[in-house]
């Protein structure tokens, strides 16, 4: 009788041990620390006064980066940070025309390399080039902006604005028009522009990745990014 009881507790507490393992492995190996959003300034940084004429093409520049942010999730129990994956094979180009003193972004065109995406998991990082993104598959996402888009007086002479930018966006393979809140400033020589989207995976074909059943993500996916830009000559 005694060890008819005993059964049940013994598998009990081993259950509990695999659970507890898998657990200090997820907190062990995947870092809790996320990368902070992107913003228009560092803290303790201030703009510098712009210099130049606002009006012409801009690229992409050295410093930019673009990527994902979403929540990861043990079995029941919520993940204590993001998952975040980044990359600086950002290139692209847009046009500030300048219209008797109102000036406005046109043609903007950017493209991510999204088979560069990096997190803090290199197994992280593999399990997306087939599952999710399937980045083996899709390499590239590319967002394309026709405009006009109003860039506001303030952020002509200096401080940080807030516009919407409207346009495709391509992802997974799929394109959808999209509206994109960016913020812009000009500081010095260059213009910083940074932005998020928050979208369904089923928007662009795709479902979360899993590592069943022990590690998921659990709601929408976001993409951000952080522009540099400089000037033409």
């Amino acid at each position: 009788m005694l060890a008819k009881l005993t059964k049940p507790r013994v598998l009990l507490i081993g259950v509990v041990a695999v659970v507890a393992a898998f657990a200090i492995a997820y907190f062990t190996f995947f870092n809790t620390d996320s990368p902070s959003k992107f913003s228009l300034q560092t803290k303790g940084s201030t703009a510098a006064v712009p210099t130049g004429d606002l009006a012409g093409t801009w690229t992409v520049a050295d410093g930019s980066a673009a990527g994902y942010r979403v929540r990861e999730k043990l079995a029941q129990l919520p993940a204590p940070s993001d998952a975040v994956g980044r990359t600086g094979a950002v290139t692209g180009q847009v046009t500030v025309a300048d219209r008797g003193g109102a000036y406005s972004a046109e043609n903007a065109n950017f493209t991510v390399d999204v088979s560069q995406l990096k997190s803090d998991q290199d197994k992280r990082d593999n399990k997306i080039r087939s599952l999710g993104i399937e980045t083996d598959k899709y390499p590239q996402a590319t967002f394309a902006a026709p405009g006009p888009i109003s860039i506001p007086d303030e952020a002509v002479k200096g401080s940080a604005a807030t516009v919407d930018a409207e346009g495709s966006l391509m992802l997974h393979g799929q394109t959808k028009k999209v509206k994109i809140p960016l913020q812009i400033q000009r500081t010095g020589a260059q213009l910083k522009i940074v932005g998020t989207y928050q979208f369904s995976w089923s928007d662009f074909g795709m479902s979360a990745p899993t590592l069943a059943p022990f590690v998921s993500v659990t709601g929408n996916p976001t993409l951000e990014f952080s522009l540099l830009m400089s000037k033409q000559a």
